[in-house]
């Protein structure tokens, strides 16, 4: 009898340790979520397309970011100009790999389609717009 309550109580203790596993790689996983989120709104604040009115197109671009399991950016984000571009297209590439590193950790799987580059920046309603090639 002694043997089983011990072997119960044992069972007992391993999967109760298993199961605070998962709920630890949980909130890891949120709070990795929560640091790339942080790291995102950052950008899309320097990128300055919430902030400035967008009067002429040329003083705005955009870059690829993000990482899709797949391989292949997630988006394109729209940026002035104006600001320290070097500075914003490193924060851009940190995040990206940030993004891969996040796929790769948590084995993330994601859509294979491939997103296309835009055609280019237009102001619309006084705001940056990424244009769509209707080409296709």
């Amino acid at each position: 009898m002694k043997k089983l309550s011990f072997i119960l109580t044992t069972l007992c203790l391993f999967f109760v340790s298993c199961s605070n596993d998962r709920i630890d790689n949980s909130d890891a996983k949120e709070n990795d979520m929560q640091q790339l989120e942080k790291m995102y709104q950052e950008i899309v604040t320097l990128s300055k397309v919430n902030s400035e009115t967008c009067t002429d197109s040329k003083d705005w671009d955009f870059t690829a970011i993000g990482a899709k399991a797949c391989g292949g950016p997630e988006k394109f984000i729209v940026y002035s100009k104006k600001i320290n571009t070097a500075e914003f297209l490193a924060k851009v590439k940190t995040y990206t790999d940030a993004r891969v590193a996040f796929n790769v950790k948590w084995n993330i799987f994601s859509t294979c389609d491939i997103v296309s580059p835009p055609a280019g920046v237009g102001c619309v309603d006084g705001k940056p717009t990424l244009l769509r090639n209707t080409a296709f």
